[in-house]
């Protein structure tokens, strides 16, 4: 009989220990499956011409980093955004303004992107290009998203484009 309680004993020690593991393991899939979700969102208006292309122009104090984020961009979509030239139409002119707000840059339907001086200054060269690349994503036809984006609505060190950023793109680029 002592035999046959130690072995009951072993058989419900050893069961509650699978069932924890595997109850553990499931609810670390469930947040994993939560994280994985994706947030796509888009505005109503791109800047991108009929033939699936973004040509800029124009000058800015900021330009360097512009032309880093063209290429950030670029490297998941190679080509779509060029540099405007004689035999293209400019869809997109970048300038600077300067304005005492806390907005650091500005891309309107218009067809510009204008970087305020009075804050860009001040931003080290990270968040500068966090600007300049999330400013070009508006013009691409990108809308705000959450704070682990490119397109997050305030200036970070967001300088990688997210899996947001990237489906957000690919919602964007469908519609062109």
């Amino acid at each position: 009989m002592k035999n046959f309680k130690k072995i009951i004993c072993s058989f419900i020690v050893i069961s509650t220990l699978i069932l924890v593991f595997t109850l553990s393991s499931f609810f670390r899939g469930t947040e994993n499956s939560e994280a994985a979700i994706i947030s796509v969102k888009t505005l109503t208006w791109n800047l991108v011409d009929s033939g699936k292309n973004l040509d800029w122009g124009g000058n800015s104090a900021y330009l360097s980093s512009f032309t880093s984020g063209v290429s950030t961009w670029n490297a998941y979509k190679p080509g779509v955004i060029r540099k405007d030239t004689l035999s293209t139409i400019e869809d997109v002119t970048i300038s600077d303004y300067t304005e005492v707000s806390n907005t650091a840059g500005v891309a309107s339907p218009s067809g510009t992107i204008r970087f305020n001086t009075h804050i860009m200054k001040n931003l080290d060269p990270t968040q500068k290009l966090n600007v300049a690349t999330h400013e070009l994503g508006h013009v691409l036809g990108l809308a705000h998203n959450v704070a682990t984006d490119v397109m997050y609505e305030y200036v970070s060190n967001n300088v990688n484009l997210s899996i947001n950023d990237k489906a957000s793109y690919d919602a964007a680029y469908s519609k062109y």
